[in-house]
């Protein structure tokens, strides 16, 4: 799944969700005005873990957090983009980017 999503009912069940900000992709293209927010649903804390840590090394990402409950969406000023380790495997790959 690499869906964007309008509504939490949409986002896959899971016992740890970690989302962040997009800043590459945010203003522009399907999320023009919006802020792009990303959620991966994570199946363990440790994969939640690595899935935090590949976010953290990269430059294009910002406001990391993990959750143990679905994440609220907000009404407005948002584009919601919900990936898992199907079609995103290397967020869910521990050591797939590491702080400089």
């Amino acid at each position: 799944m690499n869906a964007i999503i309008t509504s939490a009912t949409e986002i896959p069940e899971a016992p740890y969700y970690v989302t962040c900000t997009d800043k590459f992709m945010s203003g522009w293209g399907r999320a023009e005005g919006r802020i792009n927010r990303l959620i991966l649903p994570c199946k363990s804390y440790e994969e939640a873990c690595i899935v935090e840590d590949n976010i953290n090394g990269r430059t294009d990402q910002k406001d990391v957090h993990v959750y143990t409950k679905k994440p609220q969406l907000k009404a407005s000023g948002y584009l919601y983009q919900v990936m898992d380790r199907n079609n995103a495997k290397p967020w869910y790959t521990q050591g797939t980017w590491t702080l400089a």
